[in-house]
């Protein structure tokens, strides 16, 4: 019932401050202003961590050309594509574009990145595998999140992994081996988020595309691909990473981060991890260099992996608010914490859709109309 003036207070009834292992991030920060002299020495410690001075300079000429006729998937058409990413290699992808005539200024677009999947890229937009693919008897399993998109009206691109299906290496899917043998000095993590900088620069190029209001999402694999590409790249304005992992500092097995065999994200940091050395950047301070310009909505589930490391990434999220907070956009940044385990359920599929039509289609209006297409 209405209660007027102040309520009382007892001191008994304060909740007691939450330490979190991420509160280094704000620590000494009050301001803006404060925020803004921090931020360049954490950009450059997350350039270092994925060794972009080993990084090739991006292709001017992308030689873009389509490698086949277009598929009519009902209400959108699909091309593959190739690209040039270095002198001597080219990615593949899928373009995915809404049936009809583009709105006036363009359609907002998604970079769609997949996960640890032979045909990843097709799976993002409901095609079945190759038949000759390794994963050919594995179903589409609710990851068609660009289906969703492009059926809402958004153009997307799905990227095939440089360590898969069209380039895939002898060794197998994902392994790294022939990686490091043409650049020792890089990572495939830098090689990964430079590899989705291109496609973005392929999606931004489209005649159809508003370049101005372009985002990225991707499970697995790909949805911390879709963390660092939000750090990297100045011009996503959106982000859904689902299910991107663990961070790595709190990691019970941080090795992941550094193995010695198959995918090897960052050889260099396994000594370091063998020393219990702390990692110089994790990912709260990448979500940082996202913000205020990124509306991020992060989807994990509580069942994906260790309980207690999926509890650490909602506090590593309270911090990362306080920032939004300080920045003036604390409405741009949301987490959807789940039960389905490694997966894209109805829930997140829904949520992810709702997030990308608030914020590339309506500006961030929450009274803007969009239909989930299931």
């Amino acid at each position: 019932m209405p209660v007027s003036g102040k309520e009382p207070t007892h001191p008994n009834w304060t909740p007691a401050p939450v330490a979190t292992p991420w509160d280094d991030l704000l620590a000494g920060i009050a301001s803006a202003d404060d925020w803004a002299k921090k931020r360049p020495s954490v950009r450059e410690r997350f350039l270092a961590f994925l060794k972009d001075e080993a990084a090739p300079p991006r292709p001017r000429d992308l030689g873009l050309r389509d490698e086949g006729d277009a598929i009519d998937a009902g209400g959108f058409t699909v091309r593959r594509v190739s690209y040039k990413v270095e002198s001597d290699e080219r990615a593949h992808a899928y373009v995915a574009v809404p049936d009809g005539p583009a709105p006036q200024g363009g359609y907002p677009a998604v970079l769609c990145v997949h996960g640890t999947t032979n045909w990843g890229a097709r799976q993002t937009l409901g095609l079945r595998p190759e038949p000759n693919d390794p994963d050919a008897k594995r179903g589409v399993d609710g990851k068609d999140f660009a289906r969703q998109l492009v059926r809402t009206g958004f153009v997307t691109l799905s990227p095939e992994h440089f360590c898969c299906a069209t380039r895939c290496p002898k060794e197998g899917p994902y392994d790294t081996a022939a990686f490091y043998r043409k650049h020792p000095k890089w990572s495939a993590v830098g090689k990964s988020t430079y590899e989705n900088a291109v496609a973005l620069d392929v999606l931004a190029s489209l005649p159809n595309v508003d370049a101005e209001r372009l985002g990225v999402t991707g499970h697995s694999l790909g949805g911390h691909n879709s963390i660092f590409l939000a750090a990297y790249d100045e011009r996503i304005r959106c982000a859904v990473p689902s299910c991107g992992g663990p961070t790595i500092n709190q990691n019970p097995a941080p090795l992941h981060w550094s193995r010695d065999h198959w995918y090897v994200y960052q050889p260099d940091l396994r000594e370091k991890l063998l020393r219990g050395e702390r990692i110089a950047c994790d990912y709260h301070e990448m979500l940082a260099l996202a913000a205020p310009r990124v509306a991020m909505l992060d989807l994990f589930a509580l069942n994906d992996g260790d309980p207690a490391m999926q509890a650490q990434r909602a506090q590593l999220h309270l911090v990362v608010h306080r920032l939004y907070r300080l920045l003036g956009r604390e409405e741009a940044h949301a987490y959807l914490a789940f039960g389905d385990g490694h997966s894209m359920p109805d829930l997140t599929r829904t949520a992810l859709v709702s997030w990308f039509a608030r914020w590339l289609n309506h500006g961030g209006d929450p009274r803007g109309q969009w239909q989930v297409p299931y």
